[in-house]
This record gives C-alpha cells, sequence and structure tokens, in this order.
C-alpha cells in the first residue's frame, strides 16, 4: 500500500507538540490539513494513534511503537536530501565509479586516485571500461559518474572538456636498429607491430589513423594492454605505437626507447565526459575537479 511520505512528517509533529494545531502551527499548515493527513495515518495503520486528553492529543501504544522508526527514517532521509546539496569529501561513503579506455588507465588513475585516497579516505572508487558506444547511456543512467576517453560523438545531454592533448610515438627495446640513422615511414613499415587494444578485432587508433593516409602496417601480435605489449617488445624487434604519456611511463619501468611517428596524424585529445544532470551535483564537481587538477 503506497502512503505520502509527508504525513510521517506531520506524525511526528504531533507526536512532538502533542497539539494539532500547535503541529499546524510548527508545519505552517492549516489545522483541518492536519486533521486530514491524521485520518490517512489512521486509516493507514488501523489504530486512533493519538487519543485527546483535554488540550493534549497523547500517542497510543501503536504509535509509541513507531515513533522511533519514523524519526529515523525522516533523519535519514533529510541527511540524504542534504548530502545531495552539500558534499563533504573528508566524511563521504559515496560510490563512484569512472570509465576510462584501457589504454589510459595506468596513465591516469594514480594521478588523481592520490588525491581522491587522501582527501575522501572513505570514498569507494571504482574504474571500469565501458564500450564507447554505451558511454553516453550509462552516464545517462548514473551506472558511471564519468568517462575518459578520446573525443568522442556525443549528444548535447553529455558535457565534456578536453583533459590532454597526446600524440602517437613509437616504442622498442633498447639497442633496437631503429634507434641509429634516420627513422622514417619505410623503415616503420620494415618492422612487425604489436597492437594492444581491448577489442578483439577492428583498426586500434593508431592503424585508423594510418588507415586514413592509406597506410597499412604487419601486425604480428595483438594483446589486451599496454603494459603487455610492453614487455612483449623488450625480448624482440617488434615495434609498437602508442601515447606519449603512456610510452613515457612505461619506459620509466622497461628497457624501452621512444622514437616520433614518423608521419604526421592528428593528436590525441583526451576528454572527460559527464551527464548534463550531474553538472551542478557537488559530489560529481568535486570529482571532476580531482581529475582536472591532476598533472597528467
Amino acid at each position: 500500500m503506497k502512503i505520502d511520505l509527508n504525513l510521517f512528517v506531520v506524525f511526528e509533529a504531533i507526536y512532538c507538540e502533542g497539539n494539532i494545531s500547535k503541529a499546524a502551527s510548527a508545519l505552517n499548515l492549516s489545522q483541518p490539513a492536519v486533521s486530514h493527513s491524521l485520518a490517512k495515518l489512521r486509516d493507514h495503520f488501523g489504530d486512533k494513534l493519538f487519543v485527546r486528553q483535554g488540550n493534549q492529543m497523547r500517542p497510543t501504544t501503536v504509535a509509541k511503537n513507531v515513533i522511533g522508526d519514523v524519526r529515523e527514517a525522516l533523519n535519514q532521509l533529510h541527511t540524504s536530501l542534504y548530502q545531495s546539496q552539500k558534499f563533504e569529501p573528508a566524511t563521504s561513503r559515496k560510490y563512484c565509479t569512472v570509465s576510462m579506455h584501457s589504454s589510459l588507465e595506468a596513465s591516469y588513475l594514480p594521478y588523481f586516485a592520490e588525491k581522491l585516497i587522501t582527501e575522501s579516505p572513505n570514498l569507494n572508487f571504482t574504474s571500469k571500461r565501458v564500450r564507447r558506444s554505451e558511454i553516453e547511456t550509462k552516464l545517462a543512467s548514473g551506472d558511471i559518474d564519468l568517462a575518459i576517453d578520446i573525443l568522442l560523438p556525443v549528444s548535447n545531454n553529455i558535457m565534456h572538456t578536453q583533459l590532454t592533448k597526446d600524440k602517437l610515438v613509437v616504442v622498442a627495446r633498447e639497442g633496437h636498429p631503429i634507434f641509429t640513422g634516420k627513422f622514417d615511414m619505410q623503415r616503420y613499415l620494415s618492422q612487425t607491430h604489436v597492437v594492444a587494444s581491448a577489442r578483439t578485432t577492428g583498426p586500434s587508433v593508431e592503424d585508423y589513423e594510418l588507415g586514413r593516409l592509406g597506410i597499412q602496417r604487419k601486425v604480428g601480435l595483438r594483446c589486451q594492454h599496454l603494459l603487455s605489449a610492453c614487455r612483449v617488445i623488450t625480448n624482440n624487434d617488434m615495434l609498437l605505437t602508442l601515447p606519449e604519456n603512456s610510452a613515457r611511463m612505461y619506459k620509466a619501468l622497461l628497457p624501452i626507447g621512444i622514437v616520433p611517428l614518423p608521419i604526421d596524424v592528428p593528436p590525441l585529445d583526451v576528454h572527460m565526459y559527464w551527464h548534463k544532470n550531474q553538472d551542478k551535483d557537488p559530489a560529481n564537481c568535486w570529482l571532476r575537479n580531482k581529475v582536472s587538477s591532476s598533472n597528467i
């Protein structure tokens, strides 16, 4: 049976004031309106709830039994409504989910995760991979709070801002022949390449850009993660093409070198996306600020 939650506000006011007129005054309602609400409550509970004794309305046993739960529920509702208008990072236990492409997570997550852990130690944060075709739907449903990815076609319901511009570079094992002499497109295409992509088929970002220029390279291995790909090339002469930010991060961990991609392709614009309904949400604003202020 459905019941108007406002009736419980009236119930608590009558219990607290012990008088219909005083309850009406406290709620800024008319006395008939409060009496009408009480009638609905009595019908719902099948009990009088309050019995008149002189000028006082005394609670019945049923009213005494439920007042604790009613007050707790109203308090929780009030807290939830308050927190929806104000976000306190230090004490919040909010669940936040950000979608990041697998090639970007290792580069971005460590930088802003440190801020999240320091400033909001009770925050429950999840990084997950969402298909690019589903990002707008997931943002609209609230399944994810933010998305970090390359520039994507989205509707006016999705807001976004550019985080960085990245360019594609080529990495190879230390001592690879490409680090001596001129590294041009002919040498690039003469080598076998590794592709790192979460998708099992279809062109990678770099192959898409090369394809637009009518260029096709030989791919000898396809794997899921950039770290795996970087480790693979340390033991052979295969090349890996990836964003420069990621390349520099992996170079600090592995014996690999970096050279520019020997052809001009558009830079990779990395954007942060959120739904317009979350634009003014305090928690979402705070999270976006942490991501935007991270020095990638």
